[in-house]
Formats: structure tokens, C-alpha cells, sequence
């Protein structure tokens, strides 16, 4: 049995149940077989690049080109071949030009590495062993104000807070750089970053937010929504601008974070970054460096006057840590209002049998009555409490905090970013935008 044969037996058989049990029963059956264990290493491996989208897959080529004589052979040749060139979709086109059907969507999705399975990255770590599939996983931020006195003392570093795309920039073996999202994901024909970033260092990742680069000040919800238009685009994404906060050795982010402090790598990544002095790459200024927690609150209510989405607070002598940590906070101020609720829902997961969401009705500036969701902000008690009794909860007011009302892309209706419920308010009875 080919290389190809084995996994298509294998795919029928994993994605032909929904059962998590079932699935890992079947990949436990799967342990000696090196052929399968291959392909999903290649599949799920979030460092393993091919530069193959669909845009480039629809593209027809006419390069004549040495054909892969299995998949194990075609596999090895996207590991090293991932800059999505002519020649690579010639490759791959010849290879499944004498597939069947199945087989085709199979391969070209395994290529994409799109092909779903119904088990993730930890399935295949609990099977497989813990080391299969390796974590792809970045700094993330704790929220200051549940966290005030863990700053009390020390020395941190203060800078604005992007409401961007995340991004890592790391590059291959052979110098090839590729932007992943903070889940993994690798964002495909980066055009003119991917040309800049050759001249940084290879052995270093840099960590930062993709922006759409803007002529003028824009709203940062505005700039967010056309940000993340380009960067889901099937195609070439041009004008974005890459905001770079933190670097790191390669080697210690596949090691699961640096010891290197925090203050000596942005002092790294300054000095790097005026080596190069690239138009679309950007260091995120430092704002504030010292021991002054009233810094935190004039700075991020002066960012946030300014129409931006606040300051992060980075711990100067702190590592890098590949979770989500104290070490580094953010500060941004939410706005309050008093909202209608409507309706409600029952919850999923932990909260199956409780409150899940309210929706409900505010008004925008231009006085017309909108609705969302608010499904965070709820303690557990108050979960089942309204969940037993939603009459407690439907048609009152309650009070919500949320980061800011935009205007909606595709009509022209309005909504809330990251509503939070707060608490009822039953000593009134109409909405106030306050």
C-alpha cells in the first residue's frame, strides 16, 4: 500500500466518527505506523510551512518539473520548498494530476494544510507522546487592574497598547521568513514585508501587531476592522505595517520561552531595528520606564483620550514566558452604560444548565436602538441564579462595561466591543449611554 493509500484509509476512519473516544482509539491503533504518523506531523506541525493557498492552487502553471514519486516524497519537498513559487504549485499539480478525485482534495488540503480531522494538536500529544507536535504559543497578557499590587516595587517598562493582529515573525532553516498568528496560523504572501524583514537577523523571532498603515489618525476600531480585512484576504497583502514590541532567540521560543529580561531584549530590538530602518517595520515606542505606578493611569487615560486602545505594562527584569502572565499587563478604561435586556440563552460547556448570554438593546449615536450579546461578566451564582429565573433579568436594566461603540463594516448599524455585564440596576428603568 502506497504512502497516499495508507492515509486515505486512515482519514476515512478518523473522520468518519464524531466520538472523541472513538477518534483517539483510532489514532491509538495508528502508534507503529511511521507512514500516518508523518503526514500528521506535517499536517498539524504549526512551524511546518508550504506558502500554498488556495488562491495559488487555483493558479494554472505550465513548468515542466521532476514529479515526487509518493507523498512521503512530496511532503519532504514542501518542508524545504514553502515560498508558494511557480515551480511549487507546478510540483504539486503534477503530482495529482493522475489522482482521483478524492485523493486530489485530500492532497492538496494536506499541502494547504487546511485538511480537518476532528482532533487537535493535544489529541495527538496525548496519544503520540508530548513531544509530536510541537506548542506554538506567545506572551500574553494578564489585566492590570486585577493585578494593582503586583507592580507595587518593581521596575517596568510602559507601551502602547496596539488593537492590531498579532504576529510572529520567525524565520527557517533557510532564512525564509513567515508571519504566524499568535494560534499558529501562518499568514500567506506578505509581499513587501516579507521582503524587509530579510535584512533583520534570522536567528531572532520578533513578536508584534500587524496594522494596516493609515495616512492619518483613524478610530482604532476602524483600523482593527481593516487590518484584519487584509490580513484574511486569499491574496497579496500590501500597506500593512508590522509593530514590533519584543524579540527573542529562536531556539529559547521553541525551548518555551527566554530568560533574557524583559528591558535587555526591547534594548536588543531597538538597536536591531535601527540597523535596518525598514518603512513597514516599526518599533512600538517605550513610554515610560522606572517604578511610578502613577505613570500607568496618566498614560492610559491619555492614549485612550487619544482614540487608542490603552498602554501594556511590561516587567523589566521578567522573562519571556510562552502563556499568559502577570509579567506583562494590560491597561485600557471601559466605558459604562445602562441597556435593556431582552432575551436570554442558555450557556455551552461548564455553563450548559446556566445563564449563558442576555441580549440586549442600547442606542448609538444616532439614536436608533441596536442589540448584542453580553455573555462575560457573570459570576457563577449569578449564572444559575438567572438561569433558574430569568423573569430576575429580562426587562431590566442592567449595567454593562464595554471598550467602545463602532459602526458596523457591512450596514449601517452599531455595535458594542467586549460587552461585560456588571450588575443590575433595578433603581432604573431606561438606557443611558453614560
Amino acid at each position: 500500500m502506497s504512502t497516499l493509500d495508507d492515509f486515505e484509509v486512515f482519514y476515512q476512519k478518523i473522520t468518519g466518527t464524531t466520538s472523541r473516544l472513538e477518534k483517539e482509539a483510532i489514532l491509538k491503533s495508528y502508534q507503529n505506523n511511521e507512514t500516518v504518523k508523518e503526514v500528521l506531523q506535517f499536517l498539524f506541525d504549526p512551524f511546518v510551512v508550504t506558502g500554498i493557498s488556495k488562491r495559488k492552487l487555483a493558479k494554472k502553471v505550465s513548468l515542466i518539473c521532476e514529479k515526487c514519486a509518493d507523498l512521503h516524497e512530496l511532503l519532504n519537498y514542501f518542508r524545504t520548498h514553502n515560498t508558494g513559487r511557480d515551480e511549487d504549485i507546478a510540483v504539486l499539480q503534477q503530482f495529482t494530476a493522475d489522482l482521483n478525485e478524492t485523493q486530489t482534495e485530500l492532497v492538496n488540503g494536506l499541502i494547504k494544510k487546511d485538511l480537518t480531522l476532528g482532533a487537535n494538536e493535544k489529541t495527538l500529544n496525548k496519544v503520540f507522546g508530548a513531544n509530536f507536535i510541537p506548542a506554538f504559543n506567545v506572551m500574553l497578557a494578564e489585566k492590570y487592574m486585577e493585578n494593582t499590587a503586583f507592580v507595587v516595587g518593581k521596575r517596568f517598562i510602559i507601551t502602547e497598547k496596539f488593537d492590531g493582529v498579532r504576529c510572529m515573525l520567525i524565520f527557517n532553516e533557510a532564512g525564509e521568513p513567515t508571519f504566524f498568528s499568535r494560534a499558529g496560523k501562518s499568514f500567506d504572501d506578505m509581499v513587501e514585508l516579507s521582503e524587509e524583514v530579510r535584512q533583520l537577523n534570522p536567528q531572532m523571532v520578533y513578536d508584534g501587531e500587524l496594522l494596516l498603515g493609515v495616512d492619518k489618525p483613524i478610530d482604532s476600531a476602524d483600523l482593527y476592522r481593516m487590518t484584519v480585512k487584509v490580513t484574511n484576504s486569499d491574496g497579496i497583502k500590501k500597506g500593512l505595517v508590522y509593530n514590533v514590541f519584543d524579540c527573542l532567540p529562536k531556539a529559547d521560543l521553541l525551548n518555551g520561552g527566554s530568560a533574557i529580561p524583559c528591558e535587555k531584549r526591547k534594548t536588543m530590538l531597538s538597536a536591531e531595528l535601527r540597523k535596518v530602518q525598514l518603512p513597514h517595520l516599526k518599533e512600538v515606542p517605550i513610554l515610560y520606564v522606572g517604578e511610578d505606578t502613577d505613570k500607568i493611569d496618566t498614560l492610559c487615560d491619555e492614549y485612550t483620550n487619544m482614540g487608542r486602545e490603552g498602554i501594556m505594562v511590561n516587567i523589566a527584569d521578567a522573562p519571556y514566558e510562552c502563556k499568559r502572565t502577570k509579567n506583562l499587563l494590560k491597561v485600557k478604561r471601559f466605558n459604562a452604560a445602562d441597556v435593556l435586556v431582552l432575551d436570554w440563552e442558555e450557556g455551552s460547556g461548564a455553563n450548559q444548565g446556566k445563564l449563558g448570554a442576555v441580549t440586549v438593546e442600547f442606542i448609538a449615536p444616532d439614536q436608533k436602538r441596536y442589540t448584542c450579546k453580553v455573555g462575560s461578566g457573570f459570576e457563577k451564582e449569578e449564572r444559575e441564579e438567572f438561569f433558574a429565573h430569568p423573569e430576575k433579568i429580562v426587562g431590566h436594566i442592567i449595567e454593562i462595561g464595554y471598550f467602545e461603540l463602532s459602526q458596523n463594516q457591512n450596514d449601517d448599524g452599531y455595535s458594542l466591543r467586549f460587552p461585560t455585564f456588571k450588575c443590575l440596576r433595578d433603581d432604573k428603568n431606561e438606557i443611558s449611554m453614560h
